[in-house]
């Protein structure tokens, strides 16, 4: 999904015309709407499909998700979950690129309510199973690994800038104990397989259905 007509693994195919080209993906749609297949500009000219998220679930290879959310969530269609506007609203986020703009999701995801939600409902919902919260920045992560630890939960936040040795033992210790609530910023998303782990906090909008699953 990262090869499009003019990036640079676009160019390493143009440079061998003749060779087959496999493409594998977990994700094969982009936000930014450039075409993969021939007939939109980009490279290949059939899409052969894996199994369906529900199919897996069916046959026991993903955990069967129980999803909690807000009232009137489905309705929201990007709209903030913090606070409303004069007249009862709540603010539409901005979409950079074809994603919600998350510095400005990060105010509204950071609200004090939203925050406190968070909390109540992880000790509600999973506690004593462990989490992983998805957040909007890393300032968002570092909030929520506070608010967690400020009400007894063993928490703590990873995101690019943290060492990557530390942020190896902070991802194992959802599996020792040592940490029960993994707040996270762009870190922990393709690939992670992290049996121990209860269930995921979505504090992060996104557009992206490939993300979102």
């Amino acid at each position: 999904h990262h090869l499009v007509a003019g990036n640079i693994w676009g160019r390493i195919i143009n440079a061998w015309p003749g060779a087959h080209l496999i493409g594998k993906t977990a994700t094969p749609e982009r936000l930014d709407g450039k075409g993969l297949g021939v007939e939109a500009g980009g490279f290949f000219e059939a899409l052969v499909l894996g199994p369906s998220v529900a199919w897996l679930v069916e046959q026991g290879w993903l955990a069967r998700p129980k999803v909690f959310s807000w009232p009137g969530a489905r309705n929201s269609q990007g709209h903030s979950p913090g606070g409303q506007d004069p007249e009862g609203h709540s603010p539409e986020l901005r979409q950079r690129m074809g994603e919600f703009d998350l510095e400005q999701a990060a105010h509204a995801f950071g609200d004090r309510a939203a925050i406190g939600d968070a909390v109540s409902h992880y000790r509600r919902r999973l506690h004593p199973a462990t989490a992983i919260c998805f957040c909007c920045t890393i300032e968002h992560a570092e909030q929520m690994a506070t608010a967690f630890r400020a009400d007894g939960i063993r928490a703590a936040a990873v995101s690019g800038s943290t060492p990557a040795e530390e942020r190896r033992r902070l991802i194992a210790g959802l599996g020792t104990g040592e940490v029960e609530v993994l707040t996270s910023c762009m870190i922990i998303s393709e690939g992670t397989d992290i049996p121990s782990v209860g269930g995921a906090i979505l504090m992060r909008p996104t557009a992206s259905l490939s993300l979102y699953l």
